[in-house]
């Protein structure tokens, strides 16, 4: 478990939630086999603004279902020559780092160089999550919080917490489907959750 960073005295607590770096992540899948990753998108956002984000196509390994294409739009030929999740993730580590690195605001830091750790998200995380770690062979290194859960705290009186219905009751612009507009929108629903202090 990660350390928990100690909070500057001159910031409240929901200050630095609201500055906390998140990383939106989305994947669309071609068929019903774990880990058949087609596409992943990822979103920064901090303070409300997107401040870095990167979509790839991927080489799922394995066969594309006609109703998975169906649902986000993605074809074979769309993902041909392009890599697969584990020998892509070298390139969407190297994104990651680089954004998160520029992000670093000395107001948020302590005399140890501590600062919020991202918060990492996705609408339904256990299914992105499941799905990432099948694709790479292995655990990721980092926690990912649901805004499923997360909506459902901030707004219960929602009837429904899907992606759609959130994005649509916060007036978050959303392409269903495509992994990095499902990955801004999650990480818009985080911050606005957290602004909200739920």
């Amino acid at each position: 478990m990660q350390r928990i960073p100690r909070l500057p005295r001159r910031l409240s607590r929901t200050e630095i939630g609201v500055a906390t770096p998140i990383v939106g992540i989305d994947v669309e899948t071609a068929c019903p086999t774990r880990g058949a990753v087609c596409s992943i998108g990822i979103s920064v956002v901090q303070r409300g603004l997107v401040v870095g984000e990167r979509h790839w196509y991927l080489d799922p390994g394995t066969r594309f279902d006609a109703r998975f294409i169906g649902i986000h739009g993605i074809t074979p030929a769309q993902v041909a020559g392009a890599p697969r999740l584990r020998a892509a993730w070298s390139d969407i580590d190297a994104f990651l780092s680089t954004t998160l690195a520029a992000l670093a605001e000395p107001s948020l830091f302590d005399a140890a160089g501590d600062g919020p750790s991202p918060l990492f998200v996705a609408h339904n995380a256990q299914f992105d999550r499941m799905q990432i770690e099948c694709a790479l062979g292995r655990a990721l290194p980092f926690p990912i919080a649901c805004t499923v859960a997360m909506s459902r705290r901030a707004f219960p009186k929602l009837e429904r917490h899907n992606l759609a219905a959130v994005s649509a009751h916060l007036r978050i612009a959303l392409k269903h489907h495509d992994a990095l507009s499902d990955a801004r929108a999650s990480a818009m629903i985080a911050h606005r959750c957290m602004s909200s202090g739920a």
